[in-house]
């Protein structure tokens, strides 16, 4: 049965914005931005907030706390229109009513998913909390799907906001968890530093684990060598520049043979002394010795006037 909300014009200064009981935000997201602020300061807040009554002269925050942050800092108004729960609806149900109003947004993160699940636990067994509310995230009603989004919360509170923002992919964040705090951050670090791009962070993050286990080191200390701290140092090279140095970097230590390769084949395609315009490609990872020579010519004519040579170096090779 759907709960009994009134509409009412609410008094900001009556809300207890200390109350954080039913945020699904991480603390680094609770701020509203910029295009927020301008928004509320120009219209007003469109989407009315989900209060609960907490007293006769306060209420707690349900739904729409950067909204009413929003409202605040824009000194147009003291009051808003806000849909009220009574005093007695339960927390397990107000926490429902957020859920829903996030879902409805549209792009519910993760990480919102496992504080959701982290507060209604404290309500509800994890057979019901699975069955009630699983599905309405597109998951089977199974607890290991509320054990997989718990244990992101094992995340340290910035890097949690960075897989909450979606600097941080999901799958790199569970790599993270596996490995110990000062190698975790060190990563993260580099990172952030970086913005590097989801392949980029997956590729990273392996790399470094099978560097560190191959040189029975730690990633902070491989990310402490001369080399990395020198690329990474501040220098006129712009961020993908410097993402491209420090990926062929690692590369080349991961794969030292291959490296010693293509090393090789470059000296031996500058020794050639090509035109310009005019490449030589080797095989995927040299897995064979052929090559491929590419030559551009500006139209048609131009080839049907050079192809007689070209066939003739052929026929004869």
């Amino acid at each position: 049965m759907p709960l009994a909300f009134r509409s009412s014009l609410i008094n900001l200064n009556h809300i207890n914005f200390q109350d954080f009981s039913n945020s699904l935000t991480p603390e680094e997201a609770l701020e509203p931005g910029t295009e927020l602020i301008e928004s509320v300061a120009r219209a007003g807040i469109l989407h009315p907030p989900v209060l609960r009554e907490q007293g006769r002269t306060c209420l707690e925050i349900v739904t729409g706390r950067r909204r009413l942050i929003a409202a605040k800092e824009t000194h147009n108004t003291i009051s808003t229109i806000c849909l009220v729960l009574p005093a007695d609806t339960s927390p397990a149900e107000t926490l429902a009513i957020n859920l829903e109003d996030t879902i409805l947004r549209g792009n519910i993160t993760v990480v919102e998913q496992a504080i959701f699940f982290q507060k209604i636990l404290e309500h509800l067994d994890e057979t019901e909390a699975a069955h009630r509310f699983l599905p309405a995230l597109g998951l089977e009603p199974h607890s290991h799907h509320l054990h997989n989004l718990l244990q992101l919360l094992g995340l340290e509170d910035h890097l949690l906001g960075a897989l909450h923002e979606g600097r941080l992919h999901e799958g790199v964040a569970r790599e993270l968890l596996s490995l110990n705090f000062t190698d975790r951050l060190s990563l993260f670090e580099v990172m952030e530093m970086l913005n590097l791009s989801v392949g980029n962070q997956k590729k990273f993050t392996a790399t470094c684990r099978e560097l560190a286990i191959r040189h029975n080191t730690s990633i902070m200390a491989l990310l402490c060598q001369p080399e990395v701290r020198e690329i990474l140092s501040p220098q006129e090279t712009n961020i993908p520049q410097k993402t491209a140095r420090l990926m062929q970097w690692f590369t080349e230590q991961r794969f030292p043979r291959l490296a010693e390769a293509e090393q090789e084949f470059r000296t031996f395609a500058a020794g050639l002394k090509l035109p310009n315009g005019v490449t030589l490609d080797h095989s995927q990872s040299f897995e064979q010795d052929q090559v491929r020579l590419s030559i551009p010519f500006h139209n048609r004519k131009e080839l049907s006037r050079i192809w007689p040579l070209i066939g003739e170096a052929l026929a004869s090779k």
